[in-house]
Formats: structure tokens, sequence, C-alpha cells
């Protein structure tokens, strides 16, 4: 997980070069647009069909997560190491309400359509975090 104050993680470097930025409203209209640059990360990662599908879900899941807390913009970003592909999005929470939390059902689908993730609520800041590795490089039991 990442927190503030860490050693810089591999999500972290990958968010800092060749990345896109996307800035949405905080409205489910614009999941398309979110799904459809996250395929785009994806497939560049060279990420399979259902790996690309797998991780539009949980950018999807999270985008969405956020916009039950936030009237503000959105800002996510997508970077590309190698097989890997990462999202990080951030946004000013609303005032007021609760930290937002995945549900058992949300948990459960992120857990298999991603290697790792990350949700934090701040004070002032809601935030998430979503990495997907090509399926031939993760180590499988």
């Amino acid at each position: 997980m990442f927190e503030g104050g860490h050693a810089q993680t591999g999500l972290d470097v990958m968010l800092e070069g060749d990345d896109v930025r996307l800035r949405i409203p905080p409205y489910s209209d614009y999941l398309r647009t979110v799904r459809l640059v996250a395929a785009d990360s994806a497939r560049r990662a060279g990420l399979d069909v259902e790996e690309i599908e797998d991780f539009r879900i949980a950018v999807d899941e999270l985008t969405h997560l956020l916009m039950t807390s936030t009237d503000h913009e959105i800002t996510i970003s997508f970077g590309v190491l190698g097989s890997c592909v990462a999202a990080r999005g951030t946004a000013q929470r609303r005032p007021g309400t609760a930290p937002c939390e995945l549900s058992e059902l949300a948990h459960t689908i992120m857990s298999s359509v991603s290697d790792y993730f990350h949700t934090s609520a701040e004070a002032t800041q809601v935030a998430f975090s979503v990495m997907k590795q090509r399926s031939s490089l993760v180590a499988h039991p």
C-alpha cells in the first residue's frame, strides 16, 4: 500500500513518467471515457483481452467509489511500465461525508481483477491506486 512519507514504490515510479492524466467531473456519465483510457493503457502494457477488461472493471469500480465521496473534479493518472499498467485517482473529499469504502462484493471483485489496489480517505482527499500485470509474468501457486 502506498502511504505518504514512505519510500517510492514501483507504482509511484510508473506514474511519474510518460503517463496519461484524465480530469473528469464526478458524474457516472464520464465513466465510459475512463474505461476507454484504462483499456488503451492496458493494451500498451501488452495485456491480453481478458486482462484489459479486468483492468477496465477495476478502474471503473474505483472511480465510481470516488464519485460517491466528492462534488469536485477527479484526476486519474495512468502509467505503463513494461508489462504492467497502473492508475491512481484523486479528488477533493466532500465535507461531512463518511470515508469511501468498498462493499464486500466490490472488494471481492477488485481482488479478482487486479494484482494490487488501495483506497484511502483523508480529511480533505479521497484516492485510489490499482495495478495489473500481464499474467505471463505473475507467479501462480
